[in-house]
């Protein structure tokens, strides 16, 4: 992940996970599903879903997102191409942008980076691969649970 340290984005202090809000981008239901879970589970409250590009485009005009997590295959934006959107719009430029993807295609991964992206997760994920991917892009969340990793470990 130190690939992606230039791409952090700057905060002087330790975002409280409490007080991001979080757009979760995908089609599948199950996997927006478990996103929230982890999310959850990681400390965070604020969590809006998006089925679909089109729908996060939405979301973002009428919302005060802090945070995307999108995957990369959908139908009818997929995660790149929401990912350059995002990154024309003064409004939501430099904000945090992590891609979930099934593959790892480092081709895919290079173009993703070429447009911004500031971390990237391959499915499936647990929490603590999770927390290490939101750490790196806004810094270490204060008042985690730590029940979350007591399952996993």
């Amino acid at each position: 992940s130190s690939r992606f340290g230039h791409q952090k984005v700057q905060r002087n202090t330790m975002p409280k996970a409490s007080d991001v809000s979080v757009l979760i981008v995908d089609d599948q239901q199950s996997m927006r599903g478990i996103c929230k879970y982890i999310l959850t589970q990681l400390g965070f409250k604020d969590i809006i879903e998006a089925k679909s590009g089109r729908d996060a485009l939405g979301k973002l005009e009428k919302s005060n997102v802090q945070l995307i997590i999108s995957d990369w295959n959908m139908e009818d934006i997929d995660g790149l191409t929401l990912l350059r959107v995002i990154r024309k719009h003064p409004k939501t430029a430099s904000m945090p942008f992590i891609m979930a993807t099934g593959r790892s295609d480092k081709e895919q991964v290079k173009e993703a980076i070429s447009f911004g992206v500031n971390n990237y997760i391959i499915k499936p994920f647990d929490a603590g691969t999770m927390k290490k991917r939101i750490e790196a892009v806004i810094g270490v969340l204060l008042q985690c649970s730590r029940a979350a990793f007591r399952q996993n470990s």
